[in-house]
């Protein structure tokens, strides 16, 4: 049976009130079109989020709508020795963004999966790859158990699943992990299907579903293979763009909520100038300051360029 918490029928989706012009929100890119480094579409951690809408309603269930009858949702999270605090707040933000989803979506069909940014060497055995799905964490920050397999004996998680309990555990993968992040590594070896994480990763990606993919770390992706073109051309070709959702919880310019220097190696967050040019690349794109006091404004603020994915409409309250 599925646990998934259920909200009042009002999807908040509009960025939080109160930003400054300088700080306000640029359109979404589109892959002919890439949002210029810097921009950002992401909700303040300051200030009144309660801006919504909701679902237009037409008498039709927006959860039978086949294009998003199933959504494979990736969270590939920086275990780095810095990346402490953000594994807390994005446990913390995800009950209210997977209950925004169902909200969304009604009943569709949900796949969870965690990857980190570096080899995994506490996971599963035969499963410690970068790109593997955590099933197990350990050492420093982590919570430090066995997370999985998860209901049906599976690698990720779904419906059937507590999922606030089992993305808790897996989440937070803690900071043992190198300090060279490969987080668009790890993509691409879950959407190619690597031999090394085959059978690790068996069965959740599905041709027909939505991916929402959420990438979270405080440093910019300097050290996988190729750069923004060509991680978009990968993906891409993997997937059609059209049914990519890209949430970056990244370092951003200033203003930010980060330290007034900006990244001190420990603190703060690193611009990620390339992870904001491969987000504005897609048509549903979105930026998010990862140096904000809380990611729940940034992940309501996600509900809309997924229903637009979906071909939902939403409307002002």
């Amino acid at each position: 049976m599925a646990r998934l918490r259920s909200l009042p029928a009002v999807v908040a989706f509009a960025l939080a009130a109160g930003c400054d012009e300088a700080n306000a929100p640029a359109p979404i890119g589109r892959a002919d079109s890439p949002a210029p480094e810097g921009t950002t579409s992401e909700a303040s951690d300051t200030g009144d989020s309660s801006g919504g809408g909701s679902v237009a309603d037409a008498g039709s269930d927006a959860g039978d709508d086949p294009r998003c009858a199933m959504v494979d949702l990736l969270f590939v999270i920086d275990n780095s020795s810095s990346m402490a605090d953000e594994q807390a707040s994005l446990v913390a933000s995800f009950p209210g963004f997977i209950a925004d989803i169902e909200e969304l979506l009604g009943q569709a069909s949900y796949h969870v999966g965690v990857v980190t940014t570096d080899d995994n060497e506490f996971n599963g055995p035969g499963c410690r790859r970068l790109g593997a799905l955590t099933t197990q964490t350990g050492g420093d920050g982590s919570s430090d158990s066995i997370c999985g397999p998860y209901h049906g004996g599976k690698r990720y998680m779904t419906a059937e699943d507590d999922l606030e309990v089992a993305f808790a555990c897996a989440a937070r993968v803690g900071i043992d992990g190198a300090g060279v992040e490969r987080p668009m590594d790890a993509v691409q070896a879950v959407l190619t299907n690597d031999a090394d994480v085959a059978l690790c990763n068996d069965g959740f990606l599905r041709s027909a579903a939505l991916l929402v993919l959420v990438v979270i770390t405080d440093e910019d992706d300097d050290h996988s293979a190729a750069d923004p073109l060509g991680w978009y051309a990968s993906i891409a070709a993997a997937k059609n763009a059209e049914r990519v959702v890209m949430l970056s919880l990244v370092g951003l310019p200033k203003p930010n909520s980060c330290i007034a220097e900006q990244w001190d190696g420990k603190t703060g967050a690193e611009v990620a100038h390339r992870m904001i040019q491969l987000t504005g690349s897609f048509p549903y794109g979105q930026l998010g300051d990862v140096c904000a006091a809380s990611y729940q404004p940034f992940f309501r603020a996600a509900i809309a360029p997924i229903a637009d994915a979906c071909g939902i409409p939403l409307v002002p309250d």
